[in-house]
Formats: structure tokens, C-alpha cells, sequence
């Protein structure tokens, strides 16, 4: 009695790399699984292909799989045939993730190379793992290979990626004798005012713009997110020195810092001041701006906008208790009034921590841990402590030692800005402000708000 006829999917896969250096090509490998159906009485109902991927890619990349496996719940595919079993997979864990859609759908694979590999046999199994792993330890190899060259080259400050993906502002150049990433005289103007512009503006939507109107009508908003993160313009890449930079360290974290806070000017037009700078009382959360619009004279119907600041922990997750909006206007008319009086009680808080450092207690010397550590060594050696305990005081006393040589000193904070400003009449400055300059004022000026229980401000942290 003849075999039912089995529909077969056809699965290819090959490497960029590999095409180039052994010409594995999608063709050729379509070529010979459409034969050895033919030759086996299988019809083939769909080619699947994975162009220039690799099979230790994650499996949510590899589009063609995804596709099959549609159909394979679909009931549309009896045998899955593939030229050889790292063409399907050399990952072991992703291997068995499919291989669980397959066993629950009832279809099986073959591999046209490799007939003594499969799932129906105990040495097929065998097979099947070994060359999994053996597999999965290549290509790991070659990556760490790959790794490893790439990060001898970051160290040397070469390029490892083409002139297409550089970011703006760098171009490739040749400096020593090396191709290097060097900066871009005609987009150098452009980066250095979307810096200017973003630190003193601190609005993400408002440089955007500026850009666009001043520079580049095709710079988008992928683009700025790319400028604010990438660390390449601090002069490293992936914390080694790699680029000349525009900006310092200093400036770097200050920019960064503005970056994740919420500062966009909400679909409403209002202006929150204090978005990221006010803490719940309760618990300790930053509160978020709220507004809303209110009739100030029935006659006209004119209206104004009021904008609060509210803790969304109660509001829509229900685990504080705080229901209290606090209005901007009166914490801006507190601030305007006390500015110089908090200043002065901030400058006390800090002198006091100062202080109560200074009268911190010794820590131990370099010296002393290491001779604490040998005699640590010595007693373990002797039998006369056990291994945890051992291994918890070492492991201690190595922390403590880390901790002391990368205790660095708090520079004298600068108050320069601020004296400046208190001595001028600079509530009449501030009133002459657009919204989007008064929360630049503040967040240039103030770094944490804190409330008392029945909701007034605290004290304030300045910059």
C-alpha cells in the first residue's frame, strides 16, 4: 500500500558570510531540497528563506521561522526538510522552543545532508545534540573572536563601522596612519547649537525645531534622542576613549540629567515649571503636572488655565493616599518671595553634612585590609574558620578596599549663578520670561523641591 503523499516546507537559511567566503547560496541550497523532495515523493507547498542571517540569531529575527510556524499551526505542512541541521538552528535553547510547536502539531523535520540525524531515534537524539552543541560552541567562539578584535580596535580608537553609520557630526578620517572617527567641519556648527540650544532651553520639541528651521529641515526626532544618549560625543564608546569630543564629562551628565526629565509642553499649551522638581510628602514619588480650565468672567466667557502638580501613585495606581493637587502658582509666588532665605538655609544644610563627615569615624588604610586579608588567608589555611564564613569576610574586607580607592573628593560647589542672580532684581527679569524660560530658570536653578505633610514647601535644593 502506498505512503500518503507528505507536503513539505522548504527551510534555507545563509550568512552574508558565509555566502561570500563558501558560496552557500540560497539558490544552490533551493536547488537541492527541491530535488530531494521530488526524489522522495514530497510536494513542495512553501519555500521559506532567511537571507543573511545567522542560525544563532535570536529566533524573534528570524522572520522566514516565524512564518512557517504560522503555517504549521495552520495544518498546512506535514515535513519541514533543510539541507543540513545548522541551517536550522545551532542555538540548543531556541532548537527545542520550535521543536515543542512541531512535536504539539505532529509534524517532523529531515535534514537532506545528514540522514542518521533526527528525533526518532535514540542515537539520532545523540547526533542531534552533539552537533547542536558543537554547533552553538562555534559560533560563540567566533563571536568572542569578534568581540575581542573589535574591542582591541576600540582601544586603538579605529573605526569598526562604515562612513553610513556615522553619527552626525563624525566623518571617517586617517589620523596616524589609522582610519579614525573625527569630527565634521561642515556639521560641526549644527551639533555644537543643538548643545547650546538644548541646555539652556531644556525643551526636547523646542530644539527639534530650532534644528530643523536653522540647520536641517530633515533632522527628526530619532535623530535628537540619538544626539541626547550616545556617548560618542563625549569623546568614548562603550566607556574607552575613542573620538574627539564635544562636550565633557560635566556637561555630558548635565545634559543628561534634562534629558530624563519630563519636560514637553503638553497638546494643551500649558507650561509646567516644576515637571521632575517637586516629591510626593507620602511617598517620595515625583509628581506629575495636571491643569485644567476654569471660567474667570461669565460675562465674556473668558477662561484660564490653572496647572497643578499631583502624585499618580494615588491618582491612578491607588497606592499612596496623597489626593492633594499642588498649584503651581502658589509654589512660584513662594519661591519668587523666599528664594534668597532658602538659598541661605540650603548653604547651612550643606556645611552641616560637610561636618558631620569630617567627624565620620577612620576608615582603614590600604595597608590595614591587606594585612587583615593575610591573616584572613592564614586562619582558612589552618582549618580554623569554616568556607562561608571566609568567603563573606574576604569578600567584605576586597568591597571595603575597592570602596577606599575610589573615594574621591566633593568638589566645592559652585554658587556663582545663583548669587549672581539674587543680587539683581530678578523678579522683574522673571516676569518679562516666555513660559518656556521661566521652567528653563528653574530647573537651571533649582534641583529638588520638597513638601511638608499639609502639602507647603519644606526646603529646597539647588543646583
Amino acid at each position: 500500500m502506498s505512503e500518503k503523499i507528505k507536503r513539505c516546507a522548504i527551510y534555507i537559511r545563509v550568512s552574508t558570510s558565509e555566502q561570500m567566503m563558501h558560496g552557500k547560496s540560497i539558490e544552490a541550497q533551493r536547488e537541492y531540497l527541491a530535488c530531494y523532495a521530488k526524489d522522495h515523493g514530497m510536494i513542495v507547498t512553501g519555500i521559506y528563506a532567511d537571507e543573511g542571517k545567522t542560525a544563532r540569531k535570536e529566533l524573534k529575527k528570524r522572520k522566514a521561522i516565524h512564518a512557517l510556524l504560522e503555517d504549521v499551526k495552520a495544518g498546512k505542512i506535514d515535513v519541514i526538510l533543510f539541507w543540513r541541521l545548522d541551517r536550522w538552528f545551532r542555538n540548543m535553547s531556541d532548537f527545542y522552543k520550535v521543536q515543542d510547536i512541531l512535536d504539539e502539531y505532529g509534524v517532523y523535520w529531515i535534514s537532506a545532508s545528514e540522514p542518521g540525524i533526527n528525533m526518532e531515534t535514540r542515537d539520532g537524539r545523540l547526533q542531534l545534540n552533539v552537533v547542536l552543541s558543537i554547533g552553538q560552541n562555534e559560533v560563540d567562539t567566533t563571536s568572542e573572536r569578534i568581540k575581542f578584535v573589535n574591542e582591541a580596535s576600540i582601544r586603538q580608537g579605529k573605526v569598526i563601522f562604515g562612513e553610513n553609520n556615522m553619527p552626525r557630526g563624525y566623518k571617517v578620517g586617517i589620523v596616524d596612519g589609522k582610519k579614525c572617527m573625527v569630527k565634521d567641519p561642515e556639521q560641526e556648527e549644527m551639533v555644537n547649537a543643538f548643545y547650546d540650544y538644548f541646555e539652556k532651553h531644556q525643551a526636547k520639541q523646542q530644539t527639534l525645531r530650532f534644528i530643523q528651521r536653522n540647520y536641517d529641515p530633515a533632522f527628526s526626532y530619532g535623530m535628537l534622542r540619538t544626539m541626547l544618549s550616545s556617548e560618542f560625543y563625549k569623546g568614548t564608546y562603550r566607556g574607552i576613549p575613542y573620538c574627539p569630543a564635544y562636550l565633557s564629562e560635566e556637561r555630558w551628565a548635565h545634559i543628561q540629567n534634562i534629558s530624563k526629565k519630563s519636560i514637553r509642553r503638553t497638546r494643551s499649551g500649558r507650561v509646567y515649571y516644576f515637571t521632575g522638581l517637586i516629591r510626593c510628602p507620602q511617598c517620595g514619588q515625583i509628581l506629575c503636572g495636571t491643569g485644567c480650565k476654569s471660567v474667570v468672567n461669565r460675562k465674556t466667557g473668558e477662561k484660564r488655565d490653572y496647572c497643578y502638580y499631583r502624585c499618580n501613585r494615588a491618582m491612578i495606581d491607588r497606592i499612596c493616599t496623597n489626593q492633594h493637587r499642588v498649584s503651581q502658582n502658589l509654589i512660584e509666588s513662594y519661591l519668587l518671595d523666599n528664594l534668597e532665605n532658602e538659598f541661605k538655609m540650603y548653604k547651612i544644610r550643606v556645611e552641616n553634612v560637610k561636618q558631620q563627615k569630617k567627624k565620620a569615624p577612620p576608615v582603614r588604610t590600604e595597608k590595614q585590609i591587606d594585612k587583615e586579608l593575610d591573616r584572613l588567608n592564614l586562619l582558612f589555611q589552618k582549618g580554623r574558620i569554616e568556607w562561608d564564613y571566609y568567603s563573606r569576610e574576604y569578600d567584605s574586607l576586597e568591597k571595603e578596599k575597592e570602596d577606599l580607592n575610589s573615594v574621591t573628593v566633593d568638589p566645592e560647589p559652585d554658587y556663582s549663578f545663583i548669587k549672581t542672580l539674587l543680587q539683581q532684581d530678578f523678579r522683574d527679569i522673571y516676569r518679562s520670561l516666555t513660559p518656556e524660560n521661566k521652567r528653563a530658570f528653574w530647573k537651571n536653578t533649582i534641583r529638588q523641591i520638597y513638601l511638608k505633610s499639609d502639602y507647603t514647601i519644606d526646603y529646597v535644593d539647588f543646583i
